[in-house]
């Protein structure tokens, strides 16, 4: 069978019409697999994350930027093999520190517990001397890295407008 081009130009433009008149499905978007945590310690780094920036009015927290998505993928990259032994090492004494306070694993404990935990490691954050006190500088660093690095963080949150002239005072160096 001979088709003419012009009969194939409106079947296909007929196609793409009746293509874009369909409603819209939105499938529900999987978790990603993690590359480098167990999904333990994924779930972990996300909450923990999502307490260091969580979600206000201005912008989505660490879990809305993907956080935990970025530094999982950070360190299944990473060539330097201790970074990575120290987030295993540092969740590890996380969790033995829950079990220590509340009996039970970090995500097993309520949201209070997981606040009363994060609170006293946080505490010590200028002279760390336990292996949890020493992973909060860590995972405090990667979420704001990674969080002020996402389109929420740069965009939402600090309202980056992009490369544009600012109107006003410029409290910069005159060359002139």
């Amino acid at each position: 069978m001979k088709i003419s081009r012009r009969k194939m130009i409106q079947a296909t433009a007929a196609g793409v019409a009746s293509a874009a008149a369909l409603p819209l499905v939105k499938l529900p978007v999987a978790a990603p697999k993690p590359k480098f945590f167990t999904p333990a310690e994924f779930a972990l780094v996300d909450e923990m994350s999502d307490m260091i920036i969580p979600t206000d009015q201005q912008s989505g927290g660490a879990r809305a930027a993907g956080v935990a998505i970025y530094i999982d993928a950070r360190l299944a990259e990473a060539f330097e093999k201790d970074q990575g032994q120290r987030w295993h090492a540092g969740i590890k004494a996380v969790e033995a520190l829950s079990r220590e306070m509340h009996g039970k694993t970090f995500m097993a404990s309520t949201p209070e517990q997981r606040l009363a935990l994060l609170t006293r490691i946080a505490a010590a954050e200028s002279d760390p001397k336990s292996d949890a006190e020493k992973f909060f500088k860590e995972i405090k660093s990667g979420t704001i890295r990674a969080y002020y690095t996402s389109k929420i963080g740069i965009h939402d949150d600090q309202q980056y407008k992009g490369n544009v002239i600012q109107p006003g005072e410029y409290s910069g160096y005159d060359a002139t």
